[in-house]
């Protein structure tokens, strides 16, 4: 008989989660008032999209089975307990923003599959999966990197994990539709950083090699004679990692970043790639993020926050965004994760236009 995990559950969003918890009341729950809090939430997100398109109108879900889901994952992460009480220390926790690490340890510890997700991408690198047919593809001898569930259990870890950092991904454009999932962070155990000493350094596979830049990072471990070493600190150095604690494990996570010049060197080739060598021709911003964030490996906050950088302080390039349309019909499944930021205004930036800066 084969093991049992817990679910990841279906939330989409952890703004979903977060108009959950909010909607307690002197820590007492209140189903009505939990729906209207999450419907409210839903709603906020469907303007944004309908705005993006273009569309007068946006959606309405009711958000019934949405509420479900958010009870199952506050429940399996410590916010409230069975009888969907309040734990007192979740109302100090209720900004989800500020509490990425506090959620990353927690889902770390109560979902086997998000593990095995997040560490087949930094294992492999890439993983290449359909974006649909899933038992089609694995009754046609089709690999799925052991990944032993279905599509719909995948894409719920995938959404979380990708807004938590770790992962990233894009849909491809070839038919039959396939996704490519790859690391956004670098992620090592401790057990597994120890496991590393007595090797040779020159034997290192991939993995090896992201476990012994975390495990030297950190001080965990040293060479000496071309061989991995233990250093006797009993402390790692944090080194901007953010250090989980589990029931029997440390994990560190680190974000993958990229200097500025790295960045717009990508930027640079990746927008020529898609407008046609044409300097200050429009594209969509979506597609350019999709293209950068593959090439550095980064998630796309990480984008964001260096390409709004960039607009309101130029350095190798002049950037221009502009409004207009986002048209991701074809995607619409997948639409919350490729919305563009806003301008300052309030705008979204729908398209990008890049040239060099004159010297």
């Amino acid at each position: 008989m084969g093991r049992t995990y817990l679910r990841v559950p279906r939330v989409q969003r952890l703004e979903y989660l977060e108009a959950f918890l909010k909607s307690y009341q002197d820590s007492e729950f209140n189903e009505e008032r939990a729906q209207q809090s999450v419907q409210q939430a839903i709603h906020r997100l469907e303007v944004e999209k309908a705005k993006a398109l273009g569309r007068k109108r946006p959606r309405t879900p009711r958000g019934a089975n949405t509420l479900q889901e958010c009870k199952r994952l506050a429940m399996h992460l410590g916010f409230i307990d069975r009888f969907k009480r309040l734990n007192p220390s979740t109302v100090r926790e209720l900004d989800l923003d500020r509490s990425r690490s506090l959620l990353l340890e927690r889902t770390w510890r109560a979902y086997p599959r998000f593990r095995q997700v997040v560490l087949a991408a930094r294992d492999i690198g890439i993983l290449e999966l359909p974006v649909y047919d899933w038992d089609p593809f694995r009754q046609n001898g089709g690999f799925l990197y052991d990944l032993d569930f279905d599509r719909l259990n995948f894409e719920a870890i995938r959404s979380l994990a990708t807004q938590l950092g770790l992962i990233n991904w894009y849909p491809t454009d070839t038919a039959p539709k396939r996704q490519i999932v790859y690391p956004a962070a670098s992620v090592a155990t401790l057990r597994e950083a120890i496991c590393l000493a007595g090797r040779p350094v020159e034997q290192e596979a991939s993995t090896q090699q992201r476990l012994h830049q975390t495990a030297l990072d950190l001080n965990l471990l040293a060479i000496r004679d071309g061989r991995y070493e233990i250093q006797s600190r009993s402390k790692p150095e944090t080194r901007g990692y953010m250090i989980l604690q589990t029931d029997s494990e440390q994990v560190f996570v680190k974000d993958h970043d990229a200097s500025t010049e790295e960045f717009e060197q990508a930027l640079w080739k990746e927008y020529l790639t898609l407008s046609g060598m044409r300097p200050r021709f429009p594209v969509l911003y979506p597609n350019l993020r999709n293209r950068v964030c593959a090439v550095l490996r980064i998630s796309d906050r990480v984008f964001d926050h260096h390409l709004l950088s960039l607009i309101q302080r130029p350095q190798r390039l002049d950037i221009y965004p502009s409004g207009g349309v986002l048209n991701y019909a074809a995607n619409l499944a997948h639409l919350i994760k490729f919305l563009p930021p806003k301008t300052s205004q309030g705008n979204f930036i729908i398209y990008l236009k890049v040239d060099r800066r004159s010297t």
